[in-house]
């Protein structure tokens, strides 16, 4: 049944949760409050305005993640935003890859603008959504990105709703779930269309 289905992440994970605007109210952002509840240890920012997010929480989160990997290479970085929260871990993931930070896992959930996903980034699922106040960017992988692994849904319902989505939600559970082989792809195939039975996918671990 939706909603009775968590996450069982690696012990040696991080994985944190950057709401939109105005996230603070029960009425909007109880959709990555819901999932929260579904990821033990989980980390969820939600706030107000864009000056928060910002000045606090993205200086924040890139400190916490590159802490958290210079103590442990190892360790699986899980990263999921919607709306404003998107656009904020699409730059995250940027300045960390000029860290020399790799990302296991990054969902971007109906976000706008967004920066192009660099290859520090192993996996990124883009959800958009049709109905009202979508705002339906897609994400473009930086030149010469070969690395990372990109897949978009898009889902019939509201801007609001889409992080409460039951598929949105099991997607992103059984994502940070999986262990995530380091891969390249064949240079013919499109990034963004991994599914094509025609793309090569060949292990680099």
């Amino acid at each position: 049944m939706p909603g009775t289905v968590s996450a069982a992440p690696a012990p040696n994970s991080l994985t944190i949760l950057i709401d939109g605007f105005a996230s603070a109210s029960p009425l909007i952002g109880y959709g990555l409050r819901n999932l929260r509840k579904k990821i033990p240890d989980a980390q969820l920012y939600s706030y107000v305005g864009a000056v928060e997010g910002w000045t606090y929480i993205a200086p924040k989160v890139i400190r916490d993640v590159e802490r958290a990997y210079r103590g442990d290479p190892d360790i699986e970085i899980n990263l999921i935003g919607v709306s404003f929260g998107a656009n904020l871990l699409t730059r995250i993931v940027a300045k960390l890859n000029d860290r020399g930070v790799p990302v296991s896992y990054l969902g971007i959930i109906d976000g706008l603008p967004l920066t192009p996903i660099t290859p520090n980034v192993r996996r990124v699922d883009n959800f958009t959504c049709s109905l009202v106040g979508c705002l339906r960017d897609k994400i473009e992988l930086t030149k010469n990105n070969n690395l990372t692994i990109a897949n978009a849904f898009d889902y019939k319902t509201t801007h609001i709703r889409i992080s409460n989505h039951s598929e949105v939600q099991q997607r992103i559970l059984h994502q940070i779930s999986t262990f995530p082989l380091d891969v390249v792809t064949d240079p013919e195939c499109d990034p963004l269309d991994q599914l094509r039975p025609d793309c090569q996918v060949v292990s680099v671990r």
